[in-house]
Parts: structure tokens; C-alpha cells; sequence
């Protein structure tokens, strides 16, 4: 404000002087103006990928993401410049994690995906379109008929302690192994989410009370005699912690398993939980498998360690014995632990086993 003095008068006049104002508004105006040519004249935002590139991007995340595939065509159309990626799966794999996944890639890369499957089932095609909504490429997945020799379900124990060459050792396997990780460890979670990221299924290796037990895992640790409440708690604790275990086995447990009381404080606590239970079969006098049943939870037991004697030739033997199993029951039920050893061997003969007509499944196939 600016005083003005009226000669005539004792009064002060005060009055506004509104020049900055109207300096401020003028400019505000003309930035808005600038804004708007901006927006109505700028270029459509360019595809993060160009065609080819997306193809060989795909071809790559799906071979890479989703194990079974297999790449039987990869080729342009001439005429439209339309691409066409064909693989084969095995035939009866339901896809719809892999679908999903793939429908996530590809709005990562501004691409419109969508599924269609044929009437006769005979195959699934992936149709991608632009940000024009123009088709830029087909995927089409083909089930193909294979003569399986036997099914093997791998459970791998004792994730969660560390994170090292190993673990990620186990992550590289293409087969669908299975992650049993015990809650509460410095790499328990993150290892969960890696294991699923790769497409393995997660379990929780619940801690239960052995006949000798000497300390260790109190925090979730299952001991006999205790309440359901307390157990409820552990376990609720523990689904929390890994909320994408499809399952639970028992990490040690030969005492609390074999008690129809204990078991029967577990099967109320997983009765409202759509978890499968897997039996290590820690101890012969297991009462998992009948308590489990009479509480219409799906339970199954373990066939077979492959590395409870931690040696190459002790390995080596007990993956025969497995896969002599398998071709004689058609499914087998094998635990292993998170060893060195034990991946170095699964790392050259799971390949084998698979070209010989093995097929390696999830816990949640059985």
C-alpha cells in the first residue's frame, strides 16, 4: 500500500496499488497458455520396445520364467509384419500363474495382451497389440502329449538362513522344485518371494519338538504339551510371514508327530486354511497321515531322502532309488535339504531324469 497525503485534509487516504498483481496474473496466464500448446502438440509417447525387440524379449521371458516351455517357431509375417512365437508344453500343466505373469510383462512393456483357447483345448494363443490397439504378434502355446516314466515331487528344506551361491544355485533349477523355508530367519521371507518369482511353489518347514531336542527355532518351534492356542498363534505366525506357501511340512517333529493329540491341535489350526500338510516321516510311529484325513486335510508322506547322508555317492544312489520309485508307483514324494552338495547333483541329473520321461511336479499336482 501507498499512503497519499491530501493537502486540504488531516485525513490519510490509503489505496491499493495492484500493478504487481496484475504483472503476476499476466504471467501465471501466459504459462498456463504454454502448458496447454505443450500437451496439444507433443508427440505420441513412443512403445518402450519396437516389435522385434518385444518378440525377443518375450521368447526370453517366457523360456526363462516358465520352465516347460519349449520354442518350436519364431517367425514374421512377410505381409503385415505380424510375429508368431509357438511353444510346447507338457500336456495337462494348467498355465494360469504363467499366463498372469506374462499379461504383467507385457503392460510393463505398453503392450495389450490377451488369451484365447480354441474349442478343441488343442491350443492357447496370446494375441499382443500396441498402444493403437493394431496386432503386432501371436503366441500361440500347443500342449503336446508326453509319455511320463514317473512323476517326482522335490521338496528342497532348510531355506531361510542365508542367502548365498547356494540358494541361488537352487533358484536357477528349471524344474519346479519345491522351497520349504523355516519362518523366522534373516532370509526367510525374501527368499519366499524369490522362490516364487522363479516359479517354484514355497512351503513352510514348520518347526516341531524332536524326541532329542536340543534347543533351537523357539520362536515358531511346536513343542508337545502345548496348548492349541499357543500353536494357533505359531502358526498363524508363520502363514503371515510366507503368505505363498501352498503347503506345510514338518522341519524335525518326531515327537509332536507322532502324537494324536498334538497332531489333532495342528489339523484344527489348518482345517480353516487351504494348506496341504506333507509328513517328513521323522519317526516311524507317525500318526500324521490318519489324524490329518479325519480332519479332510490333504496329507501326504514322504518316500524318500536323497541327501541324508551328505556324499556324492550316497546322492547319487538315493536319486536312482527315486526315480526307480516313481516308475514303479508313478509319483514319488522326495526331500533333500539346501546343501551344496545335494544342488551340484540335482543340477546335472534333474536334465537326465526329464529326458528319460521323469516329470518333476508341485506339492499342489499330487
Amino acid at each position: 500500500m501507498s499512503l497519499v497525503f491530501n493537502k486540504k485534509s488531516k485525513d490519510t487516504v490509503f489505496y491499493r496499488d495492484n500493478r504487481l498483481e496484475r504483472s503476476i496474473l499476466k504471467g501465471l496466464a501466459v504459462l498456463v497458455c504454454i502448458a496447454v500448446l505443450i500437451l496439444l502438440i507433443r508427440p505420441e509417447e513412443k512403445e518402450k520396445t519396437s516389435p522385434d525387440d518385444f518378440m525377443n524379449q518375450a521368447s526370453l521371458f517366457l523360456q526363462d520364467s516358465v520352465r516347460y516351455l519349449q520354442l518350436s517357431r519364431m517367425e514374421i509375417s512377410p505381409k503385415d509384419s505380424v510375429w508368431t512365437l509357438e511353444f510346447k508344453y507338457p500336456e495337462g500343466k494348467i498355465l494360469r500363474e504363467e499366463l498372469y505373469r506374462f499379461g504383467l510383462f507385457c503392460g510393463d512393456h505398453l503392450k495389450a495382451c490377451s488369451v484365447r483357447i480354441d474349442s478343441q483345448k488343442t491350443r492357447i494363443t496370446l494375441s499382443i497389440r500396441n498402444q493403437k490397439k493394431s496386432l503386432e504378434g501371436r503366441i500361440i502355446l500347443r500342449p503336446e502329449a508326453q509319455i511320463v516314466k514317473g512323476r517326482i515331487c522335490l521338496i528342497i528344506d532348510d531355506f531361510g538362513y542365508a542367502y548365498n551361491a547356494t540358494e541361488k544355485g537352487f533358484l536357477k533349477l528349471k524344474a519346479p522344485v519345491t522351497f520349504s523355508v523355516i519362518p523366522g530367519h534373516t532370509h526367510s521371507k525374501n527368499l519366499a518371494r524369490m522362490a516364487q518369482r522363479h516359479g517354484h511353489p514355497v512351503m513352510i518347514h514348520m518347526p516341531m519338538e524332536p524326541l532329542k531336542y536340543l534347543g533351537g527355532e523357539e520362536e515358531y518351534m511346536i513343542m508337545d504339551g502345548m496348548d492349541r492356542n499357543e500353536i494357533e498363534y505359531r502358526i498363524l505366525k508363520a502363514i503371515a510371514e510366507l503368505p505363498m506357501a501352498v503347503g506345510m511340512n514338518n522341519h524335525m517333529g518326531s515327537r509332536v508327530t507322532s502324537s494324536a493329540d498334538m497332531i489333532h491341535k495342528i489339523a484344527d489350526v489348518l482345517e480353516t486354511k487351504d494348506l496341504f500338510f506333507v509328513d517328513s516321516y521323522t519317526v516311524n510311529k507317525t500318526v500324521v497321515q490318519q489324524v490329518m484325513r479325519s480332519h479332510h486335510i490333504r496329507v501326504y508322506q514322504r518316500d524318500i531322502f536323497i541327501d541324508h547322508e551328505n556324499s556324492e555317492n550316497s546322492i547319487r544312489r538315493q536319486i536312482d532309488k527315486m526315480a526307480r520309485m516313481a516308475e514303479k508307483k508313478g509319483v514319488v514324494v522326495a526331500i533333500g535339504h539346501n546343501r551344496p552338495l545335494t544342488l551340484k547333483i540335482l543340477t546335472e541329473m534333474i536334465p537326465k531324469l526329464e529326458k528319460e520321461g521323469f516329470r518333476f511336479i508341485s506339492p499342489g499336482e499330487l
